[in-house]
This record gives structure tokens, sequence and C-alpha cells, in this order.
């Protein structure tokens, strides 16, 4: 299938900025690339442009057929080992290493924190379960996840999340989203029900709430457009809220270790092998 979310002039006027900036953008990760890093510095919010550039490119059907059979293996051989692991949440560090991995694997991805609101079929009788920017507790995202074409969502941790067991039998293994169905954030999706309560009450509207919290969060929004898939009668949406990723190459990630195995290990022994198979 095409890659819908191509962009021509798009593409070129991101083209002629990393151009303008003296960064080379011909393979997948050059933000890496030192003239990348030093924009990245004057300006935290460089790295979205990245990611702009890898959803209005044009892509062939030879590469995307390439891309999705890397991408399903690298994916599937990361979730058995996080689910052989045991570790539950573990959404930023295994999509900042599948994000590194495709990057060697010459496939364009980017990383994107993302909230995450789950309705479970009506007959089930479930609530919805949500995953917002806007919660208690300290944690480094919402749910993060991976974009690479020809895939609008790469999420190798959707079922493995602090789940009852009744929602957890209504999720899949495993989302790998091939087609693109846009759909409109609410504000129930990015902040949890007793601060939606509290704004009401002072009568402040969520959107500037949300320009006074977060400016940066309205613009990710825009260009990188929220998006919907349904599995069986089980409705997941995906709303990006930023871009993110691992400042350390493939071989520096030691931070989550499944099983006591480095991604480049798990990258090296069973990733590599089944590719060039």
């Amino acid at each position: 299938m095409p890659w819908t979310l191509s962009d021509a002039a798009k593409q070129s006027e991101l083209e002629r900025t990393f151009q303008r900036h003296g960064i080379a953008f011909g393979a997948p990760g050059f933000y890496d690339d030192p003239n990348f890093l030093a924009r990245e510095q004057r300006d935290p919010r460089y790295l979205e442009l990245y990611a702009r550039y890898v959803e209005a490119r044009a892509y062939d059907e030879a590469y995307l057929a390439d891309a999705r059979r890397k991408i399903d293996v690298a994916a599937e051989v990361l979730r058995s080992e996080v689910e052989r692991d045991g570790r539950l949440g573990a959404c930023v560090d295994v999509s900042g290493m599948l994000g590194r991995m495709l990057d060697r694997l010459g496939v364009w991805n980017y990383v994107a924190k993302a909230t995450l609101t789950i309705q479970f079929p009506a007959g089930s009788g479930l609530t919805p379960r949500y995953f917002w920017s806007f919660d208690v507790g300290e944690f480094a995202a919402p749910h993060a996840i991976v974009i690479a074409p020809p895939y609008y969502v790469v999420d190798v941790t959707a079922k493995l999340q602090h789940y009852d067991r009744q929602r957890a039998q209504l999720l899949p293994q495993m989302v790998l989203a091939e087609n693109f169905k846009a759909a409109n954030w609410r504000p129930e999706d990015l902040a949890n029900h007793e601060l939606l309560a509290h704004l009401q009450r002072h009568r402040i509207s969520f959107d500037r709430f949300l320009q006074q919290q977060n400016p940066g969060m309205a613009s990710v929004m825009e260009h990188l457009l929220p998006r919907a898939f349904t599995f069986g009668e089980t409705r997941l949406k995906y709303v990006i809220v930023a871009v993110g990723g691992t400042i350390e190459p493939l071989e520096g990630i030691t931070g989550y270790k499944p099983n006591g195995r480095t991604a480049q290990t798990i990258f090296d022994s069973d990733i590599l092998p089944r590719i060039d198979h």
C-alpha cells in the first residue's frame, strides 16, 4: 500500500531547511549529523523537523516492502524479548531501542511520545483506559511508539502495560498499523478527569491551559496528526505530543536490558540473522 502522508511540497521545504543548515539528509538517522545536533542545542524542538520529514518523504513500493520485512522482524523479536523479561510499561526504552535498530537497518522512522486512549467493545462493559500527558506522578511519557513507513504506528508494548486480565485479552499482541485513519484529539485524551473538572470549575478552556503549560505540544499535534485504529471491536487512538528517542547509539543503550541482554546483543544475535536469512 502507498504511504498516504507523503507530501512533495513539505519534503522539499524541509530539505531546503536541512541544506541551508549544512545537514546531510540522505539516510535514516541523520539526526546524528553534527550540524543537526548543533541546531538542536539552539532549538530543542528541532528534532520535530526530522519526524515531519519521515512522514512527508516519498517512498516507492520496493522500499516499503523491504522496510515492512525488517520492521516485522525487529518488532516481533523485541516484543517477545520484553514479554519473556516480564517488565510492564517499558514503552519508552523499547521504542528507543527499536528506533535505533531501524536506523541501522536503513529504515526511515522516528520515535514519538503519545497519549493512548483505548475504548473497549461496547458489550464488554469496560471503561476506557487512558495514558494521559497531564496526569499525576512522574513519567517520561504517557506512552511511546515508533512511526516507520509503511506503518503509521508501531507499538511493540501495546499489550505489555499494567492492565487487568479482561482488558488485556481485548488488546492486540502488538500494533503494526498499515492503514491511516485520521482522528481528532479531545481534552480527555490528554488530561485526567480531575484536571479537566478543575479547569471547567475555573472556566479555563483546555486550549488556553495547553498554550500556558506546553505551547509546543499544540504544534506537534498539528503537524503529526492523531491516528486511530480498530482491532476487532477495540479502538486505539494515538495522539502524538512530542518527538523522542535515545541520544545514545545502539551500542550505548544499556539502561534497560531485557533478560540481561543489551539492545546491541539482541540486534546482532536475533534480528540481523533473520533479516539476512
